[in-house]
């Protein structure tokens, strides 16, 4: 190992985080880091919701860069993106070639045939993409 240690200019990792990961978990210290405002709205009654019922949040590079509202379909063998909500200016195509990549993992460690994408939005027809060109042949 090298003295000092080298620090990366850019970290290119990207993951959907749980609401339970310590990174968003402390709410206000994610506001001041990420300037992303992110409350869990389970207990939100559906009227009042803004993101939806059980939302991820995407890390992308060094950014939170999305939200997903995702649901685990077993009966039907498909993990269910029901919205992505991209924060401004921090998703590019690359972007949602990871997040596809991340969503087709997430779907096999879950068990589920496919992933199914119900999110008539801008962001979800560039997942649409991303998923078709990342999927298997």
């Amino acid at each position: 190992m090298c003295w000092p240690p080298r620090i990366p200019r850019r970290i290119d990792a990207s993951a959907l985080l749980s609401p339970f990961d310590s990174l968003v978990w402390e709410r206000s210290r994610t506001e001041r880091l990420f300037d992303f405002h992110y409350r869990l709205e389970i207990y939100t009654p559906a009227h009042k919701r803004v993101y939806g019922y059980y939302v991820l949040p995407f890390l992308y590079r060094e950014r939170i860069a999305a939200r997903l509202d995702l649901r685990a379909e077993r009966a039907r063998g498909q993990l269910a993106v029901h919205a992505v909500h991209a924060q401004p200016g921090e998703m590019d195509e690359q972007g949602y070639q990871a997040l596809a990549g991340n969503l087709l993992r997430l779907a096999a460690w879950l068990g589920l045939e496919r992933v199914q994408l119900n999110c008539p939005r801008t962001e979800g027809s560039q997942l649409r993409r991303a998923l078709l060109s990342a999927a298997p042949a």
